[in-house]
């Protein structure tokens, strides 16, 4: 009996501190010659993470971008060594003070379907006056994904799935302006379905906030 309520816990704590989600990367694509940027998106029902990877000829960075929904902030922190008795720190700025430069859309679902990836994907259309965004969207994960678009105010694909209550991760996609240069566009590298932690939603332990060490220098 006491290794049955054992396991019941074990079961209990599964589901309070892990949740189904997607982890997908992918290959971003700018306007600027010399800029290699992989992203990787940590996304369950109702969390996400991005991981940024950058590079051109100056820098080599990774950065983190974590949605704080309670306290309606964007968490973020990057890799990397610091001075000897330094501390690692995050910032993190409010929602209303992210700006935000992309204009409103119409949305078109074209009941066009594909695998991306492994999974089943509809192809969305979001157009402006100045673009046109083209992406495939996962019918077989319908997270509310696009409740973070306050966070990432410059993604055209958030934005779109936002103004369209669109369920489901945008897993490629192409934006195009009038002339039909792109602007940016996102390949799919790898996706995987799997159980994702609670934790991973957090900054790690080691880092201080960026207001906590401003005060203590004070």
């Amino acid at each position: 009996m006491k290794n049955y309520f054992f396991l019941l816990l074990l079961l209990g704590t599964s589901v309070v501190f892990a949740g189904k989600g997607l982890v997908v990367t992918q290959k971003y694509s700018t306007t600027v010659e010399g800029q290699n940027v992989t992203v990787t998106w940590y996304v369950t029902e109702t969390q996400c993470k991005l991981k940024m990877l950058f590079s051109d000829k100056d820098v080599n960075t990774t950065n983190y971008f974590i949605p704080d929904v309670m306290s309606s902030k964007l968490l973020t922190y990057s890799d990397g060594a610091v001075p000897a008795g330094a501390s690692k720190i995050y910032y993190s700025f409010p929602v209303a003070e992210i700006k935000g430069t992309l204009e409103a859309s119409t949305i078109e679902h074209t009941g066009e379907i594909k695998q991306i990836g492994g999974m089943n994907c509809e192809k969305i259309l979001a157009k402006t006056g100045n673009n046109f965004t083209e992406m495939w969207v996962t019918k077989d994960f319908k997270t509310d994904y696009y409740r973070f678009a306050s966070f990432f105010k410059n993604s055209y694909e958030l934005k779109a799935l936002s103004e369209g209550r669109i369920k489901g991760f945008p897993l490629s996609s192409v934006t195009k302006d009038n002339s039909g240069k792109v602007i940016n566009a996102y390949q799919l590298l790898s996706v995987s379905s799997t159980e994702i932690s609670d934790t991973e939603f957090n900054v790690p332990a080691e880092y201080k906030s960026a207001d906590e060490v401003g005060k203590a220098k004070k």
